[in-house]
């Protein structure tokens, strides 16, 4: 356990930090005073653009997580002060824990907070309008004219330079954020956090090229982690810390579960704040879910009877909350424990709330109600249209800076203005002045020194798409009204 969790950085630290509380309390921070995890307070959760603030955001979503994380980390450490649990752990494994709880809760904890630092605007509607536009035939044009290539029909070629993008996700995006864009303009490795804290983030362990190359379905490959940029960073984490590479870290599985824990009951409860469901209809839902359980246990039955028999002057709903992520994280906590040596040694390849257990069904039985009354609500419905609209607005604006060739490109860069001038780049000088400096700097970290047009004109969408996916959703609004036009405004 020792080498999965330790104080390691890719660079040492400036002032170093010779304990692991005091790193991990380190990472903590550097996440926390960061403006990316700043902007998921105005990054939608399921309701984009809303005025009610007791609809959740991300941030306050991603605080709910952290909360379910540390208490996780509780539990288990309750749990193996048993003899039942405790006989299941090596006695350096148990003693390492038991001296290192409060780091190993703020591993936790740091990783659930910046869980969905990646996440564009309009949430998966913005990662769909994202993929969908460096897919779309269009896209064969830019990079032929781009690359100066003449009635190009090279689809090797478009696929290579497209695959971060087609497989676009807050993941990715999040790992990019996190070890290379964010305090970009300072060094290329972002916040510099522990590798430990870097692993903790990873839920799906490939990059496109990887994930392209299984014959068959493997473990926590359903979406991509890194993007190809990012190959090399995670390479490293996985070396230092002594993991087998695409292999998840194990305390990644419990970021993953309290994701799962948090997010299903807090967008019902959403629903009810705004008025789209009555509490009355989601908990008769609920009641006629667990009864068709088969073989119900502890799990089961407690949040039924929270149900059938409240008792207090609480809500109904609150109860039921409650019951449930007190039941779901002990049994989540059983299970870890159950197989910590195989999630420790890297060879556990399912999620601790996987299909088959009870824990699933339940949560299956939100994941149904939200599909059904929430996600389909016209109040959502209607603004994932229109972010749909303005993400793909926002790429159609930004193409002429992706269709230059890579030394027009480098003149805006290096702001040669005497080149700009002879070859009317006026409108992309003005589009290229609303990147971000940080971004930019990241862009130049990455192209220095490498001639390959291919690779700057990957570097050059990372730039573009960095730019928009990093937006809040209301920032993304006010940009896309001023470039079309239909408001005037300052957008950088």
């Amino acid at each position: 356990m020792k080498s999965l969790i330790n104080t390691t950085r890719l660079r040492e630290s400036s002032a170093p930090h010779t304990s692991l509380n005091a790193s991990t309390q380190s990472d903590r921070g550097r996440l926390l005073y960061s403006a990316s995890f700043r902007r998921l307070q105005q990054k939608a959760q399921v309701f984009s653009l809303e005025n009610n603030a007791s609809v959740r955001s991300r941030l306050t979503h991603s605080i709910e997580v952290s909360h379910v994380g540390r208490y996780l980390v509780a539990k288990i450490s309750e749990l193996l002060e048993s003899t039942e649990f405790k006989s299941l752990v090596k006695p350096e494994h148990l003693t390492f824990w038991q001296k290192n709880i409060m780091p190993i809760s703020d591993i936790v904890e740091t990783a659930c907070l910046m869980h969905d630092i990646g996440n564009p605007p309009f949430g998966h509607f913005g990662e769909s309008a994202i993929a969908h536009w460096f897919t779309s035939n269009e896209i064969d044009d830019v990079i032929y004219q781009a690359l100066q290539i003449e009635d190009g029909d090279d689809k090797d070629l478009i696929s290579r330079l497209t695959s971060d993008f087609k497989y676009f996700d807050g993941n990715p995006q999040g790992f990019r954020i996190i070890t290379k864009l964010q305090n970009s303009g300072v060094d290329e490795y972002g916040l510099n956090l522990t590798c430990t804290q870097l692993a903790a983030f990873l839920k799906y362990v490939y990059s496109p090229s990887s994930k392209d190359k299984l014959k068959s379905d493997r473990p926590f490959s359903k979406k991509i982690g890194f993007f190809e940029t990012e190959t090399k960073q995670i390479q490293n984490v996985w070396h230092t810390l002594n993991m087998t590479p695409h292999t998840r870290h194990p305390l990644g599985y419990l970021m993953e579960a309290s994701d799962d824990i948090s997010y299903c009951i807090s967008d019902i409860e959403d629903g009810i704040e705004k008025g789209i469901i009555q509490e009355k209809f989601f908990i008769s839902f609920m009641q006629k879910g667990l009864e068709k359980i088969n073989n119900p246990t502890k799990l089961t039955t407690s949040i039924l009877k929270k149900i059938t028999e409240p008792k207090g002057d609480l809500r109904l709903f609150l109860q039921m909350k409650t019951e449930l992520i007190n039941q779901l994280v002990r049994d989540t906590s059983e299970k870890y424990l159950s197989n910590l040596e195989n999630l420790l040694d890297g060879t556990h390849n399912l999620e601790l709330i996987n299909k088959g257990t009870e824990s699933h069904s339940v949560l299956k039985i939100l994941k149904d109600f939200t599909s059904s009354y929430i996600f389909t609500s016209p109040e959502a419905e209607s603004i994932e249209l229109s972010g749909y609209s303005i993400i793909k607005g926002l790429l159609n604006s930004f193409t002429p800076l992706l269709v230059l060739s890579k030394t027009s490109f480098e003149a805006l860069v290096n702001k040669d203005n005497d080149y700009i001038k002879k070859n009317s780049l006026a409108i992309e000088k003005r589009l290229f002045n609303q990147l971000p400096d940080k971004h930019l700097f990241a862009y130049k970290i990455s192209t220095k020194g490498n001639e390959d047009i291919e690779a700057e004109w990957i570097n050059r969408s990372h730039l573009v798409v960095d730019y928009i996916s990093g937006m809040t959703d209301n920032f993304a609004l006010e940009v896309f009204q001023g470039l079309q036009g239909i408001k005037i405004t300052t957008m950088r």
